[in-house]
């Protein structure tokens, strides 16, 4: 291992190298329970070319590579002891705004909601808003997880807002994407779906198992003239979840949100809630949240104070969706949540929430003996879906609790993959529980795996796609 040290550092640079305890203990894991492996070593690139010779040399030295943003999801990496872990976050600089071509390029690290201030300045914004972690996440890692972003229902995903991607392989060849990939015509990214196949679909979701992002080109908009808010409460999850579809299907929102689960909004009387967001010029915004007020009326809506979906939106604290400080969630003790999430049919929804409420009755012993809270069943709806995130709270320093919170993440995960869910972001904790439902899909990314990355360097086990993994 001292000479693999010996070969990072002459790559980076000594002070980039670091086999400390300390430093290494710190890259173990990201927000969520899962336990992860102790790296050998953390190494921070700054130039996509000393990525290449790192991924290069993990080749010779066959040590594993794990890749670190930030490191902002709640699933659990995966991280095996003795790799390396390669830390992105030096390669944080905005590359080109290019107006004209409404783009942004940004190397991999670069912060989310960073990037996002400088457009502003300009009058521009990113193509989507960000995911919850905006303030923190990096533009490549919300890109190789293809996170769920805020202004779903109006904008997609983050993945399908990408323009071009910069891309170390395994074998550490850089690939560019898209019309970027003509190197003849000057490599100009503006144009996803050029020259061929969709390459930049593989590595969007992949987490990183097929190749190291370097850079991303992202599309870029003006910021819309005016925002609307509107905030309702029903009577039960069924109406407000038909009151949603009614929405969807008339293009209503920019971004919508639904609480069906964990505390109720403060003061408030209901079963489920929607806060809903339009974002347009003035007189577009004004006619689509009069259309928001007329459809959950037509549903038995009560309309509520619009000013907590306005601080929501605005100031980003996701606690005012329900009218309240974080303390209410996390009270007086360390808490974590083994979230689970899952893309679905709206009306499926309906069978998901009786899921999760019977879970909650016929758990209420082991709940109560551990310390279990729900902090919220939400939904993020897209254009003509729902993204459901469960989200439930243990006590971080009691070992059993913990180990009871990750069986729930698995008994949620195994249920709702096996009747009508897929989820978004996958990563280690999830691949079982869903890789192998894949069926022949799962066989060709073995196969393409095993070609692109024969000696298993980049993230394996992340999605169950190596010699050996589980099947």
């Amino acid at each position: 291992m001292s000479s693999l040290i010996e070969e990072l550092a002459a790559i980076c640079g000594a002070e980039y190298v670091s086999d400390k305890m300390v430093d290494r203990l710190c890259h173990t894991r990201d927000a969520g329970p899962t336990p992860g492996g102790v790296p050998a070593v953390v190494v921070r690139p700054r130039t996509t070319a000393q990525v290449s010779e790192i991924v290069r040399a993990a080749n010779r030295h066959a040590t594993p590579i794990f890749v670190w943003g930030r490191s902002t999801t709640f699933i659990g990496h995966g991280i095996q002891t003795g790799c390396i872990l390669l830390a992105l976050d030096l390669m944080s600089q905005i590359v080109r705004m290019d107006f004209d071509n409404h783009a942004v390029t940004v190397e991999t690290g670069a912060i989310w909601h960073a990037v996002d201030i400088e457009l502003a300045k300009r009058g521009w914004e990113l193509a989507v808003p960000g995911s919850g972690g905006m303030f923190v996440c990096t533009v490549g890692g919300s890109v190789a997880y293809n996170s769920v972003p805020h202004g779903l229902a109006g904008y997609g995903m983050t993945g399908d807002n990408v323009i071009a991607l910069e891309v170390v392989l395994p074998n550490g060849d850089v690939i560019y994407t898209g019309s970027a990939g003509n190197r003849a015509a000057g490599g100009l990214a503006f144009e996803r779906y050029a020259n061929g196949p969709d390459i930049a679909g593989l590595f969007i979701g992949s987490c990183g198992v097929f190749g190291v992002i370097t850079q991303v080109t992202y599309r870029i908009r003006r910021k819309p003239d005016a925002e609307r808010f509107a905030f309702y409460a029903f009577d039960s999850s069924d109406v407000a979840l038909d009151a949603a579809q009614a929405l969807q299907r008339r293009q209503v929102p920019t971004h919508m949100v639904g609480l069906f689960g964990g505390p109720k909004p403060t003061g408030l009387t209901g079963e489920a809630f929607l806060h809903i967001v339009v974002r347009d010029t003035p007189a577009g915004a004004d006619e689509r949240v009069s259309a928001a007020h007329a459809i959950c009326a037509g549903y038995n809506g009560v309309r509520q104070d619009e000013a907590a979906t306005e601080r929501y939106w605005v100031h980003h604290m996701y606690s005012w969706l329900r009218n309240t400080p974080p303390e209410v969630y996390y009270s007086d003790r360390p808490y974590t949540c083994p979230e689970a999430a899952a893309f679905m049919p709206t009306q499926n929804v309906k069978d998901a929430l009786r899921y999760l409420k019977n879970y909650e009755v016929e758990h209420a012993a082991e709940f109560a003996q551990h310390g279990i809270r729900i902090k919220c069943y939400d939904v993020y709806f897209s254009r003509n879906a729902a993204f459901l995130w469960i989200d439930t709270l243990f006590p971080e320093l009691d070992a059993a609790a913990w180990q009871y919170g990750l069986k729930m993440r698995a008994d949620y995960s195994e249920h709702l993959f096996s009747q009508f869910a897929s989820p978004g972001g996958i990563l280690a904790p999830l691949a079982p529980h869903i890789m192998p439902k894949l069926g022949s899909g799962f066989d060709f990314l073995r196969v393409l795996k095993a070609q692109l990355d024969p000696n298993g360097i980049l993230n394996p086990g992340v999605l169950l796609l190596g010699k050996g993994e589980a099947k």
